[in-house]
């Protein structure tokens, strides 16, 4: 008797041992260097499906963006709602997302540029010491706004689904105008701000701006698609 018990004990005691090490292989797994949550958060693949899922779907919209505080890239905190008076171009990304990557020249061009009045804000959803990491890199001009979980909370709060990257337009009033998920293109960001501007000038009210901007996304969207398949 005193044996059996002891050999129940003993296969108790390493089916303990393998549970814990497959846990602690599954938490490691979906952390990032700088504990970003890489796999949970935003596998690969969800990547590639990012590019052919604009606009994202919407859990329950609001119409403002959410009044969330996050670091600044000097460490000093920040919400959304300080840039409002301006267009807005928010665009939420990581640095391991390589269609995040692909886009930023064209969000430093906006930046810079500044059509309509525009503010390019990033927020990057990631570990700080890795988001000025690949700034640095990048050099990123435009402001960030920086924290995983902040971001998260934001996202989930958008109602959009957390794949990335993901670029929120806002009028000058601070409404939320229109949402896309995955890359953005000149010829796209274009089209919107055109809209957004009439929107802000009073030449057109939300819904006509909402409605104008499918249209002309999806006029763009239909050439492409005769050429080939997978072009964007």
């Amino acid at each position: 008797m005193r044996r059996a018990r002891a050999v129940l004990r003993g296969a108790l005691a390493a089916a303990l041992i393998l549970a814990a090490g497959a846990a602690g292989f599954a938490l490691r797994a979906a952390h990032g260097p700088d504990g970003g949550l890489l796999s949970q958060t935003h596998p690969p693949r969800a990547q590639n499906a990012a590019q052919r899922a604009s606009p994202p779907r919407r859990r329950t919209p609001p119409d403002t963006l959410p009044d969330i505080v996050f670091q600044s890239r000097e460490g000093t905190p920040r919400r959304l709602s300080d840039w409002r008076g301006h267009p807005l171009l928010v665009n939420f990304w990581a640095p391991w997302c390589s269609p995040c990557r692909a886009e930023i020249p064209l969000l430093e061009q906006l930046a810079r540029t500044r059509p309509h009045g525009l503010e390019v804000i990033g927020v990057a959803v990631d570990g700080r010491a890795a988001v000025l990491r690949y700034a640095q890199h990048a050099g990123i001009r435009y402001p960030l706004l920086i924290g995983l979980r902040p971001g998260m909370r934001a996202i989930q709060a958008l109602g959009i689904s957390a794949v990335f990257p993901l670029s929120v337009f806002v009028d000058a009033r601070g409404r939320i105008v229109t949402s896309r998920l995955g890359q953005l293109h000149a010829a796209q960001t274009r089209v919107i701000l055109e809209r957004i501007a009439a929107l802000d000038a009073g030449r057109i009210d939300l819904e006509t701006a909402r409605r104008q901007i499918e249209a002309g996304l999806t006029q763009l969207a239909v050439p492409t698609a005769a050429k080939s398949p997978v072009s964007t």
